[in-house]
């Protein structure tokens, strides 16, 4: 039923007062207040930054599958620590590569703390702690420690999306992005360098905390 007019104004229906006459119940303004409240919720970050490092920081150990696609190419790890003195990283698949495919690099400080070991079908390939194909990679940093070392003090920048929270920051070196799901696990992380706008992006799956990981060379 159309509403009535009175002197050019439309006056509501009688369904439409009924509607109005609920809402200014009681249990009409609760059902209004829920609908706001559920709205405004979605606005806020599923979790804290704090979460997340905490997180990384009660991990006495861990393993997970990683992939990396920036300036150093493209690849799949299966990656393994005990923190923070034994790194086990096998490149299971690349993009970039494949000669670089079955590769594994040995961390361990308990053996040498100054050199991270290659092994490849040619044998074993040292390399310094200092040398450019280990220096800011988490060959001998656990990678989850790499991430919040990069991040340093910049503040976060937290944005809800859906399942996931994307934080934001701003370092001396470019821009980096976290994304971590409700159980403030990193997921994925992109770094952006300022000065040549490279982009570094490592997406996680398959974690495993506190699982004590066998990190030896010939791990299966």
């Amino acid at each position: 039923m159309i509403g009535t007019r009175r002197r050019g104004v439309r006056l509501p229906t009688r369904k439409e007062n009924k509607s109005l006459r609920i809402l200014n119940r009681p249990i009409g303004r609760m059902f209004t207040a829920a609908c706001i409240l559920a709205t405004t919720v979605h606005a806020f970050a599923e979790v804290t930054w704090d979460a997340v490092k905490k997180k990384v920081a009660d991990g006495k150990s861990y393993s997970v599958n990683y992939k990396y696609d920036g300036p150093k190419g493209n690849f799949k790890f299966d990656y393994r620590t005990v923190v923070p003195g034994k790194i086990r990283s096998e490149i299971k698949d690349s993009k970039s590569d494949s000669s670089k495919v079955g590769v594994v690099a040995i961390y361990d400080t308990g053996t040498d703390k100054g050199q991270v070991f290659f092994k490849s079908g040619g044998g074993v390939i040292p390399r310094n702690t200092s040398h450019k194909d280990v220096v800011d990679t988490p060959f001998a940093t656990p990678v989850f420690s790499l991430v919040l070392n990069q991040i340093g003090s910049a503040p976060a920048t937290a944005i809800s999306e859906g399942d996931k929270t994307r934080f934001e920051f701003k370092t001396g070196s470019g821009k980096y992005t976290v994304w971590a799901n409700s159980d403030a696990d990193i997921v994925k992380t992109e770094r952006i360098d300022a000065k040549d706008k490279s982009k570094e992006v490592r997406e996680f799956s398959g974690i495993k905390w506190n699982s004590n990981p066998d990190c030896g060379m010939e791990a299966k």
